[in-house]
């Protein structure tokens, strides 16, 4: 069967991402517990990570519904709203989680690369590191981890699945706001004065941006 446009859109679109983000993501695995401040702590460093991956499997198991891949009746309408091509109301809320899924990408990737040097795979801080205030970290002081949950939920939307979508709201967006927190404690212990500038400066914004006029 013919998949349905916005699956499509979701598979070109991480693909693309996929390609961005490698030369980044490489070399912050590379930096990964090299920090001179380094917390072990699974909830921390590997909890979100964790949880990401299984939204993942969610998701990809939704949009395996959602274009009728896979034929299980009992899984709609858990996992999909419909299944085929979608039509009305749904075929709007699929394409708007794809237009979510874009924005979580640019910040996502987007993030990474204006860590520069500074970026690592796990909550830490790096020898040297100062504070950065450039690219997307002018906008959101986690534009990485808004972007995760941005890409998760955009792709759960678009997939229509309540169970993926459920996921990303009640504990993987949780988890990474736990972290942020984490981070930003270890870096006002070491940066001190500077990074509360900063952060006053964003407004205290860890995950939407500061030109939004709520938000967390």
């Amino acid at each position: 069967m013919q998949l349905n446009g916005p699956t499509l859109a979701t598979l070109f679109l991480t693909s693309v991402g996929a390609v961005v983000s490698a030369p980044v993501l490489a070399k912050g695995f590379s930096r990964r517990g090299k920090g001179v401040k380094y917390e072990k702590d699974f909830l921390i460093q590997r909890a979100p990570q964790f949880c990401s991956l299984l939204n993942i499997a969610l998701v990809a198991l939704s949009f395996l519904v959602y274009s009728n891949l896979i034929n299980v009746p009992f899984l709609v309408p858990f996992f999909a709203l419909t299944t085929g091509h979608p039509h009305g109301i749904l075929r709007v809320v699929s394409w708007l989680g794809v237009l979510i899924l874009v924005s979580g990408l640019i910040f996502m990737i987007g993030g990474w690369y204006s860590l520069g040097e500074a970026f690592s795979t796990d909550a830490e801080i790096l020898e040297g590191q100062q504070v950065r205030s450039g690219g997307l970290l002018a906008f959101v002081m986690h534009p990485a981890y808004s972007g995760i949950i941005q890409s998760l939920l955009g792709a759960s939307i678009a997939a229509t699945s309540p169970v993926a979508t459920l996921f990303v709201l009640g504990v993987v967006t949780p988890l990474w706001l736990n972290r942020a927190k984490y981070e930003e404690k270890i870096l006002l212990e070491t940066l001190g004065p500077s990074y509360k500038e900063y952060a006053e400066n964003m407004r205290w914004r860890r995950l939407v941006p500061k030109f939004f006029p709520i938000g967390v």
